[in-house]
């Protein structure tokens, strides 16, 4: 299964900021206090990054977010 955010558990504190921007409620609080979000619905993710920007740790790589094939090839050419 294709996963749209990826979290690095060494670096993200479980803070949560990312839960509750996100538009499409894809994350789900982690009951491991610490511990990086659940990823409950991959499928619905809109890729518009408002996770990865609250994230206060992202310079350090606690969150990473993955575009489809489709969207990398166009977000590299910008338009055209």
């Amino acid at each position: 299964m294709f996963r749209p955010v990826i979290f690095n558990d060494r670096v993200c504190n479980g803070c949560n900021l990312c839960v509750e921007i996100c538009p499409m409620d894809i994350l789900e609080e982690n009951p491991a206090k610490g511990s990086p979000p659940i990823l409950k619905y991959p499928e619905e993710c809109c890729y518009d990054g408002v996770c990865w920007g609250r994230c206060p740790l992202r310079n350090d790589g606690a969150i990473k977010l993955i575009p489809p094939l489709p969207m990398r090839v166009s977000i590299l050419r910008g338009d055209q």
